[in-house]
């Protein structure tokens, strides 16, 4: 695939805007969909630039619903509205600039923090919404509206997690530091999972580590990568039509081998399985080498291993 992006303007207003970023080739078409759901203020998709990025290069369309305008004036109560919305619109604009661009059986469900809240939404709700229906869904250091706000507004947005269809493959994963949100989320969210038969559900936690005075942290803000090209910082401006490629990923001390074993793995993986590819088994597999490796230092001493976690006796 070309490392050339393409973005749309903004489509929709306020609350309900939505970026789209998809390959630049012409004549591309039944691409898979990522849903990608940001967390609470990350309105600007400069900090999962590198996902993106890595997400289209390999032949993916990404729509980034805003969901939000400034934090803490949008009620988390109507952000799953506010997200279909955007998406909705996203869709319009993409089949009528690109009518056979994308394949909506192809759609992956990507959330972090609350938008992992409005992931699960929409896979129980999807034809009330009117968003496709996923094919695979990752929820990333998941959160709810407790999390962000206080009072009424705090309560709980995540629709029945026991209504998740049991055919489709759900990947819980945080970071074991993220104690406060992802951890203890994730651990609640997977013991309501128990009706998905084991091969299509995991949690993983992924450790902090050291090593020769290096340290690498696993908490609540390291499924981020940042990449400048997607620095939009205000949701009212327009973007540029198309974002230039590069060589490899931006280097930031964000960027570690977390991504590289861990979340990103996991999402390339779930991702080539919505697009049509064979089924994730080494994902779904109890202790699977493949999800408890993270890589080596520098120095060639392994990084500390991933734990998986069983939430249903």
């Amino acid at each position: 695939w070309s490392s050339d992006v393409c973005s749309s303007d903004l489509v929709g207003t306020g609350e309900t805007r939505a970026y789209v970023f998809r390959p630049e080739a012409r004549s591309l078409s039944g691409l898979p969909l990522v849903l990608f759901m940001h967390g609470w203020r990350g309105t600007n998709p400069k900090n999962f630039g590198g996902l993106i990025d890595l997400l289209v290069r390999g032949g993916a369309v990404v729509i980034y619903p805003i969901y939000q305008t400034e934090g803490e004036k949008t009620s988390p109560q109507k952000i799953t509205g506010n997200a279909a919305q955007g998406i909705r619109e996203a869709i319009d604009k993409l089949q009528q600039s690109h009518p056979q661009l994308i394949d909506e059986g192809k759609t992956l469900y990507w959330g972090f923090s609350i938008g992992a809240s409005i992931a699960t939404n929409f896979a129980i709700r999807n034809t009330e919404l009117r968003v496709p229906a996923p094919r695979a869904m990752v929820l990333v250091a998941p959160g709810d509206a407790y999390h962000v706000a206080h009072g009424a507004e705090s309560a709980p947005t995540v629709a029945q997690l026991e209504l998740i269809p049991a055919t489709l493959p759900v990947f819980l994963v945080s970071g074991a530091a993220d104690t406060s949100i992802g951890v203890p989320t994730a651990r609640a969210w997977a013991a309501r999972l128990c009706h998905l038969p084991r091969s299509h559900r995991t949690l993983l936690m992924l450790p902090s580590h050291s090593d020769r005075g290096q340290k690498i942290s696993s908490g609540h803000g390291s499924p981020g990568a940042p990449d400048n090209r997607f620095d939009f910082p205000e949701w009212t401006a327009t973007v540029p039509t198309r974002i230039a490629g590069r060589d490899g990923f931006e280097r930031s001390g964000s960027l570690n081998v977390l991504d590289f074993y861990g979340y990103w793995r996991i999402t390339m993986a779930m991702l080539d399985y919505a697009a049509g590819g064979a089924y994730p088994t080494a994902l779904f597999t109890p202790k699977s080498p493949e999800n408890s490796f993270l890589g080596v230092w520098p120095s060639g001493k392994p990084y500390a291993a991933a734990v998986e976690e069983e939430a249903c006796n």
